[in-house]
């Protein structure tokens, strides 16, 4: 069974025990939601995955989140969603893992992130959300300020929150620089600069490139 077979618009299988809805905004942490939901699915009998992406209203249609920022009808969108999903899935299965879900259901709704992802997980009933976060500012944005503190506060079923990897305490780590080359000295490039290390946190250039949920 291919993943065009297994990804709709509509769930057929409505009396399926265990539903997770996945968070997916285009960008990577939002694909691995989407492949956490998938494993999370995996382990439970009659699963189903719903992946939600909400996108802003123009005058001119819907503008999805992501790389393709451009209005457009909501049928054509839908089909962007079900293609990036299905892109998703053929990867998944492509690095040999096991596709054990019922199906698996896009939505595109419109309006602010955590209102669509709270109101779906209602009308659905869902068992567990699925999103990411960045928390740029530290654990105080993340449950204060940010959409997915604003989802852990008003959910009625379970959240799952993933952190980029290269994060810690709501920081980025630093790149780790390759090997140093034979007659290279690590001190070189710093005779006229300061070194990262000593360079007071308020001056040093952000590089997080990813948008939270």
């Amino acid at each position: 069974m291919s993943s065009s077979d297994l990804v709709s618009e509509r769930e057929t299988r409505p009396a399926s025990r265990y539903r997770v809805l996945a968070a997916c905004d285009f960008s990577p942490l939002g694909d691995c939601a989407v492949i956490e939901g998938l494993q999370l699915c995996g382990s439970r009998p009659r699963s189903t995955l719903h992946v939600i992406t909400v996108g802003a209203e123009s005058l001119s249609g819907v503008v999805l989140p992501g790389p393709v920022a451009r209005p457009m009808a909501k049928a054509e969108a839908h089909d962007l969603a079900r293609q990036h999903v299905s892109g998703i899935i053929d990867d998944f299965l492509a690095h040999r893992h096991r596709l054990v879900v019922d199906g698996i259901v896009v939505h595109v709704t419109l309006g602010t992130p955590a209102a669509g992802i709270l109101s779906l997980a209602a009308e659905l009933d869902v068992d567990l959300i699925v999103l990411g976060t960045h928390g740029r500012s530290g654990l105080t944005h993340l449950i204060l300020g940010s959409v997915t503190g604003e989802v852990m506060r008003r959910a009625t079923c379970g959240v799952f929150i993933i952190r980029p990897r290269d994060f810690l305490r709501g920081e980025k780590l630093p790149e780790i620089e390759p090997p140093l080359r034979p007659g290279q000295h690590s001190l070189l490039p710093c005779h006229t600069a300061h070194t990262y290390h000593n360079e007071p946190r308020a001056n040093r250039r952000s590089d997080r490139i990813m948008p939270s949920i």
